[in-house]
Formats: C-alpha cells, structure tokens, sequence
C-alpha cells in the first residue's frame, strides 16, 4: 500500500558536494548497545477513492490555510528552531566563545550549511518536536556534516548524522548492497534521536553528557565521570577529561545556538529557510528503478538521485520497503502514477557475473533486454565489460528509454499509457501533455501519433 508524509525542504541544490566532516569520528564512537490534484493517469482512481482506501496519506501542510500563508509558514525556520532551544548555555565559557568566534570569522559558512540544508532541516524540526526533544539537536548535522548527505568520515561514519555502521544496526538502519540507511534522511533522522534518546536516559537526563556520547561513545564518557567522581572533583561535561574533539563537540553546537538566538547581537547573516515542507516521501512496493520514478513524478533524474542518496544504484533495494523522496510539488502526482503502473512495468534487478564470450550485446539478448538499459544500469559509458564483472540486469515490460530526433513521434499501442510511453522515452507526462495539446484527462487511443521528443517543445 502506498503512503505518503511529507519531509522538508527544497531540492539539493548544487555545491552539496562532499565534505570533510566538523567532527571526524573515531571508532569507538557510536559504539553502543503541489503540483496539482488532477489525475494525469487514465486509469488512475479517483483522488477521493485513493483516500477511502487509505492508499493516500493528507500532507501534513494541509491542515494549513493557503492563502494568506499562515503565520508559521510566513517564519523563518532558523527562527523557529531558536525560539524552540531550551539548553542552558554557558556562552560566556571560553570552549563556547572559542568556537562562536570561528563560526563568525566564517563569513560564508552558514550560507552554504544553510542551502544543504533546505531539504531536510523541516523533517528533522519535526522529528524533533514530535518527541519533546531539545531543539538545539536540529544543529547536530552541522556539526556533525555540515548538512552533507554524503559525508563519510576516515572513521568510515557517513551521512548526515555522521553514523557508524555498528550504532547503526543497533537502532534499526538497514545495510545491503542495494542501500545504506546511514544515508537515508528520514531513516537515519530517526536511528540518530533513538540514540539519543538512548543517551539522555543513560545518563540520568543529562544532555551535555549525552551530546559528549554521541560523539565519543558512553563509555568513555561515563569512565570519565566515574575518574572524576573518584577524585572529588565535578562531574559536568565542562569538568571531564575528554578527548580534544569531545571538549570541542558540545561547545561546537552550543555556539551555534547561541548565534541563532541573537544572530542580531553578533552581525551574522543566516539566509532564511520558509518554515514548511516542500518535499515528501512516497512509500511504494517492490523494487523501484529511480529513472522511472523520475519520470513518473516529471522531476530530472538529477533530483531523484540528490534526495535519496542511500541507493547505490539506479534502483531501490528488492529486500526492504522503500520510501522515495520528491518535492512536494510532484508527490501526489508520483504517487498517482505509482498505483496506476502495472506490475509488469515495475523495474527488477538481477546480478549477473560477465563470463568469457560474453557482451553487452550478448547479455542483453540472453535477458530480454537492452544495451542502453544495462549501460544506464551499471553507469557504464562505453561497451567494455571485463570477466568476473558483477552486473545489474534489469528487467521489465516496459523498453528502455530511446534517444529520439527532434520532432519525433510515437504511434501508440494497445496497453500504452502516458505514464509508460513517457518512462520510455525519458521525459515527463507533463511535457506529454504540453508537446500534444492535451488534457489532463485525455484517453489515449491505439494508433494515435504522439510527439515524444525531449526538446520537441
């Protein structure tokens, strides 16, 4: 069954390159136990018949008045998450005023966390809030990434919550050679503010001693405060002996907080986010080819791959349920688009190890494939394999996508609907709608002449 809930947002835009991370993990870390409503599908069901069936899931906005736009969607969400911060700072300590000063001598710093963090710092406010949680958690993944989905540390911790495969496991994040949920934005959120929460409890509801964990491992945080308590001395985070990083980590993100509440009082400049969410998460069954996907929900392939980084390849993971990102714009229409695709026409993946004899040519042949389709399914950009290679072999009803010539067309066939003849050639039902004049309820009839080119219109 099909759901969908919405995350944050705008599209990754580029320059979410990869990055170093703030805090490279040590291995003992982390070692511990719109754009419409109508149907664009002629044989799509009705929007109210999705809803009865519980097939379609409301956005969170749409309790939320359109126009006017709502005070909290008028906020700056930065703002909201500063008036939502509840952690003592001491923003006089010189740990605290020593980060706050490397942060504002870095001019550009936020603007670039800042446009990261666009996609997803709406899902992990709500996340957050959903819990009861401290708000200054929101800023981890500044520390811990700078909003970099695709950080990996020599500490081999990777994503935005900087994870390490271990800690992972152990709150429920799923690795296998399709998918890395470290990467996963909505799962790794998740796993994060279960460790957390973890943490806070370990350590009898203490967040800075909580916050040192997460860095360093409970472990030796709580070898520290025993060693401290044995020796009479405090055992606030500020009194432990720690390693260096770890005496930086909690003032790292308690000087940032401290900048957002009084961004004013220090002459930082921290380019607003609109406080709603503007991409959302599409469940669908079985396996997905993300190129498919893309052109089902008419956003660029570009796209799809930014906002779901946990896919190594051109396609979902055929062992787990999977959630696909898109802007929220396009997410009724994907979703749509997903219940009305046959099964038959839904991407599968098998591997195949090249053999002597073998070609791409041969291969494809042998698997009632296409050349193309293996080359984009394997990001191969010549025809060369070599012997012991491990390919991915799709297979579905649907041809792979063609390279047309200006102004091409496409005479339809029984069984072809808007949805499959735009996955076949690459380009989206909206631009199928627009290159042909049709509506968006348009019935199509066998032999009818469509124009099919991408840069037809």
């Amino acid at each position: 069954m099909i759901r969908l809930c919405l995350l944050s947002g705008a599209l990754l835009l580029a320059g979410c390159q990869a990055v170093s991370t703030d805090s490279a993990r040590q291995t003992h870390g982390h070692n511990s136990t719109e754009q419409t409503s109508q149907r664009l599908y002629p044989k799509s069901k009705d929007h109210a018949s999705l809803k009865a069936s519980g097939r379609y899931s409301r956005h969170s906005s749409d309790d939320t008045p359109s126009a006017p736009e709502s005070k909290l969607e008028q906020q700056d969400l930065w703002q909201h998450l500063a008036d939502g911060m509840t952690l003592e700072i001491p923003a006089d300590h010189p740990r605290v005023v020593a980060q706050r000063n490397w942060y504002l001598k870095q001019t550009q710093y936020m603007s670039s966390v800042t446009e990261r963090a666009r996609p997803f710092l709406y899902l992990i406010k709500e996340e957050i809030e959903k819990r009861n949680m401290p708000m200054e958690l929101a800023l981890l993944p500044v520390v811990e990434s700078t909003f970099n989905p695709k950080a990996y540390s020599h500490g081999h911790a990777a994503g935005l919550w900087q994870m390490l495969q271990s800690t992972g496991k152990n709150f429920g994040l799923h690795y296998d050679s399709w998918y890395d949920g470290r990467y996963d934005v909505m799962a790794s959120t998740r796993a994060a503010l279960d460790y957390l929460e973890y943490l806070h409890k370990f350590f009898d509801g203490n967040w800075t001693h909580a916050l040192a964990a997460y860095n360093s491992g409970e472990g030796r945080v709580q070898r520290a405060i025993r060693a401290n308590r044995r020796q009479g001395k405090p055992t606030d985070y500020w009194s432990l002996s720690l390693p260096k990083e770890t005496q930086n980590y909690v003032p790292k993100l308690m000087a940032l907080a401290d900048i957002l509440k009084r961004p004013g009082h220090y002459g930082m400049v921290v380019p607003a986010i609109p406080n709603r969410p503007q991409v959302a998460a599409v469940a669908v069954e079985g396996q997905v080819d993300l190129h498919m996907a893309a052109d089902l929900a008419g956003v660029s392939r570009a796209q799809i791959k930014a906002l779901n980084p946990a896919y190594k390849h051109t396609a979902t993971s055929p062992l787990i349920a999977a959630e696909i990102l898109v802007p929220v714009r396009h997410a009724e229409t994907f979703e749509l688009a997903m219940a009305d695709l046959p099964a038959e026409e839904r991407m599968s993946y098998a591997r195949y190890r090249v053999k002597g004899g073998d070609s791409l040519g041969v291969i494809a042949r042998r698997h009632g494939t296409h050349i193309s389709a293996l080359k984009q399914a394997n990001n191969l950009t010549s025809n060369t394999i070599r012997i012991g290679q491990t390919l991915l072999v799709p297979s579905s009803a649907a041809p792979a996508p063609a390279a047309v010539p200006e102004q091409s067309t496409y005479l339809v066939k029984a069984g072809d609907s808007l949805s499959v003849i735009a996955s076949r050639f690459s380009v989206s039902i909206a631009d199928l709608l627009r290159w042909n004049q049709l509506s968006s309820k348009h019935m199509l009839r066998t032999g009818q002449k469509l124009i099919v080119a991408a840069n037809a219109g």
